[in-house]
C-alpha cells in the first residue's frame, strides 16, 4: 500500500529512504535534482510502464517517489502500488518544494 506526503513532511526524512525515484524528464534532472546517494532518475516512468519491470529489485525497499508537481508520482505511485510493500508518494507539489 502506498501512502501519500506532502512535501513539507517529505522534506526532513528523506534520508530514511532506501531509494527515491525522480519520475522527471533528462531536461529536468538536469537543471536540478535531490543531491543523495539514493536519488535515482526513472526518466518519464509514467509514460513508460514497460520499466516497471527494471525496478523489481526495489519491491520490498522503502521507496519515495517525487517529480515536479506532484502529478506524475502519483501516476507512478499506482503502477507500482499493488507490487512495492513499503511506497511513499509526494503530492501537492513536487521537486521545488523538496531542495
Amino acid at each position: 500500500m502506498a501512502s501519500n506526503l506532502t512535501p513539507a513532511q517529505a522534506k526532513p526524512i528523506l534520508g530514511d529512504f532506501d531509494v527515491i525515484l525522480d519520475v522527471r524528464t533528462q531536461k529536468e534532472w538536469d537543471a536540478g535534482h535531490l543531491d543523495l546517494p539514493s536519488v535515482r532518475l526513472v526518466e518519464s516512468l509514467h509514460q513508460h510502464p514497460e520499466k516497471v519491470a527494471e525496478l523489481t529489485e526495489l519491491a520490498s525497499k522503502k521507496v519515495l517517489i517525487h517529480c515536479g508537481s506532484g502529478k506524475r508520482a502519483a501516476m507512478v505511485g499506482q503502477m507500482l502500488a499493488g507490487k512495492f510493500t513499503n511506497l511513499s508518494i509526494v503530492i501537492e507539489g513536487g521537486y521545488s518544494h523538496l531542495v
